[in-house]
């Protein structure tokens, strides 16, 4: 029998097409329904993730949420991480 990887049963929330605002907004107005938002894993999709197969990519994703949950980035992580971010999505915009 196939065994699925424990990661298969966390909330994962997948995107596509949206802008960082719109995600923003998105995580905003889903967080306050549940009690423990800090469960749920948000995710934007990339280039890379539309190829995979759900099954890698909510493990992939929960794999990284974890190590993130145990691993906090420091601010200037996090500041410089949303600049790569906006970076990216200009450079994908001029496409």
């Amino acid at each position: 029998m196939d065994q699925q990887p424990p990661e298969l049963q966390n909330k994962v929330i997948i995107m596509n097409g949206f802008s960082n605002d719109e995600i923003a907004r998105i995580m905003a107005a889903v967080k306050p329904l549940f009690e423990n938002p800090r469960d749920l894993i948000f995710a934007k999709t990339t280039k890379h993730s539309v190829e995979m197969k759900l099954k890698d990519l909510i493990v992939d994703i929960s794999q990284d949420h974890e190590y993130l949950k145990k691993n906090p980035p420091t601010k200037e992580q996090r500041e410089a991480q949303a600049q790569r971010r906006s970076q990216a999505d200009d450079s994908e915009d001029a496409e």
